[in-house]
C-alpha cells in the first residue's frame, strides 16, 4: 500500500474545514445560486400560466355620429366595447404556458445531474491534489535526511560535496513542486467555493485517495438532459396549437344606453362583430407550418441527444475499465514495488553500496510508480464521475 505521511502541513496553509464528499453535494444541491435562478424561473412560468387568458381592457366611448341638417344636437351614446379572442387560444395559451412551467420543473431535475458531478470532479480532483502533496512532502524529507547524511560524509570525507549540493537542489526543486501544487488545491477550492456557494476553504477528508464505483443507473428513466429535451418538444407541440387559434375570428361586441344620464324616451342598443381573417390567410397558415416544423426539429434534436448520450456513456465505459485494468497493476504489485525500491535505495546508499546518483535514479523510479498509480487512480474517479452522471447518479 502507498505510505503516506500526515497531511497537517496543507491544512495549516490557511486552517481549512474538512469535509466529506456525500455532506459537500448536499450543501450544493441546497446553496448552489443555479437552483435560485432556477426557482424564479418557476415562479415566473407560473404567472405566465395565470396570466394566460388575459382579457383585453375593456373600452368606454362616447359618440355622437347622428347629426343632420335638421338636428344639429344629434344622438349622444355613451357606453362600453369589448374585445376577446377566439375561445380556443385562451386555452392554447394557457396549455403552452404550463408546458413552460413543466420545462423549468423538469430543469431542475438537469441542474442537480450536472452539480452533482461537478462537486464530485472537483472534490475528487483536490483530494487527488492533496495527496500528490503529500507523496511530494514525502519524498522531500528523505531528500532532507539524505542532505543531512551527506553532509556528515563529506565532513568525514567519505563522500565528495557534489552529493550534498545534488541533495539541496532536489530539496529545492520538490518545495518548488509543492507550491505549484497547492496553487492548484487553491483553484480547486475556489471552485468547490462557487458550487457549493460558501465562503470557506475547505479539504477532502484527510487520508488516502479512495477508489469509486461505477453504480448502476435505472434503465427505464430518461435521463434528466432527455427529459428536457422531450419538453421542447411538447412546448413546440403546444406552440402549434396556439398559431392555429390565432387563425380564428376574434369577436368584440359594445353596449350603449342613455338612462347613464337620465335621458327621456332613451335609445339603448349593443352591437357584435365578429373579425374573420379573409385577407393574409396565407400568412396564418405560414405561422402554423412555421410552428410544426419547429416541433420536427426539436424531435430531431431529442433523437440526436439520445445518440450522442449513448455514444459519450458507451466512451465512458470504456474509459472506466481502461483505467481499472492499468489501476490493477499498480494495486497488486506496482505500489509495493515502489516502497521496497526505496526502502532498498536508502540502504544502499547508507551502506556505501550505490553513489548518490544511483540513489536518485532508484528514488525517482519508485516515486514515478507512486505518482503514476495517483495518476490513473484520478483518470479512474474522474472516469467513474462521468459515468455515474450518465446514469443520473
Amino acid at each position: 500500500m502507498l505510505i503516506l505521511l500526515s497531511l497537517g502541513n496543507v491544512v495549516a496553509v490557511r486552517g481549512q474545514e474538512r469535509i466529506a464528499i456525500e455532506e459537500a453535494i448536499r450543501i450544493a444541491l441546497t446553496n448552489n445560486r443555479q437552483f435560485r435562478v432556477n426557482e424564479a424561473e418557476i415562479e415566473s412560468a407560473g404567472y405566465h400560466v395565470r396570466a394566460a387568458g388575459e382579457i383585453p381592457k375593456t373600452g368606454l366611448f362616447a359618440e355622437n355620429e347622428d347629426l343632420r341638417p335638421s338636428d344639429r344636437a344629434g344622438i349622444l351614446k355613451i357606453g362600453v366595447s369589448q374585445s376577446v379572442a377566439w375561445p380556443g387560444l385562451y386555452a392554447a395559451r394557457k396549455s403552452y404556458f404550463r408546458e413552460l412551467e413543466k420545462y423549468a420543473r423538469i430543469n431542475t431535475d438537469r441542474l442537480g445531474a450536472i452539480v452533482r458531478k461537478d462537486v464530485r470532479m472537483a472534490y475528487y480532483q483536490l483530494w487527488y491534489l492533496q495527496e500528490k502533496e503529500a507523496l511530494l512532502q514525502q519524498l522531500s524529507d528523505i531528500y532532507s535526511d539524505l542532505l543531512k547524511a551527506a553532509g556528515l560524509r563529506v565532513k568525514t570525507g567519505e563522500a565528495a560535496a557534489l552529493d550534498q549540493i545534488a541533495a539541496g537542489a532536489k530539496m529545492k526543486e520538490l518545495q518548488a513542486f509543492i507550491g505549484q501544487n497547492r496553487k492548484d488545491m487553491t483553484i480547486r477550492q475556489q471552485q468547490l467555493m462557487m458550487l457549493l456557494n460558501r465562503n470557506e476553504w475547505l479539504l477532502p477528508l484527510a487520508g488516502p485517495l479512495k477508489k469509486m464505483e461505477p453504480e448502476e443507473g435505472d434503465e427505464a428513466a430518461a435521463h434528466p438532459l432527455l427529459s428536457l429535451q422531450q419538453q421542447n418538444v411538447q412546448i413546440a407541440s403546444s406552440n402549434i396549437a396556439v398559431q392555429r387559434n390565432t387563425n380564428k375570428p376574434e369577436l368584440s361586441g359594445r353596449f350603449f344606453t342613455q338612462r347613464l344620464w337620465g335621458a327621456s324616451d332613451p335609445f339603448t342598443g349593443f352591437s357584435v362583430t365578429a373579425a374573420i381573417p379573409l385577407i393574409g390567410t396565407g400568412a396564418y397558415r405560414s405561422k402554423v407550418r412555421a410552428a410544426t416544423a419547429e416541433k420536427e426539429a426539436q424531435e430531431e434534436m431529442l433523437a440526436w441527444q439520445l445518440q450522442q448520450l449513448e455514444t459519450e456513456k458507451a466512451a465512458s465505459v470504456s474509459e472506466v475499465l481502461k483505467n481499472a485494468e492499468l489501476l490493477g497493476f499498480y494495486e497488486s504489485s506496482g505500489l509495493q514495488q515502489a516502497s521496497e525500491i526505496i526502502t532498498a535505495a536508502r540502504l544502499s546508499y547508507s551502506a556505501g553500496d550505490i553513489s548518490f546518483a544511483e540513489l536518485s535514479q532508484f528514488l525517482g523510479q519508485a516515486i514515478e510508480i507512486r505518482q503514476n498509480y495517483l495518476d490513473v487512480l484520478n483518470r479512474y474517479n474522474q472516469s467513474v464521475i462521468q459515468l455515474n452522471y450518465f446514469h443520473n447518479r
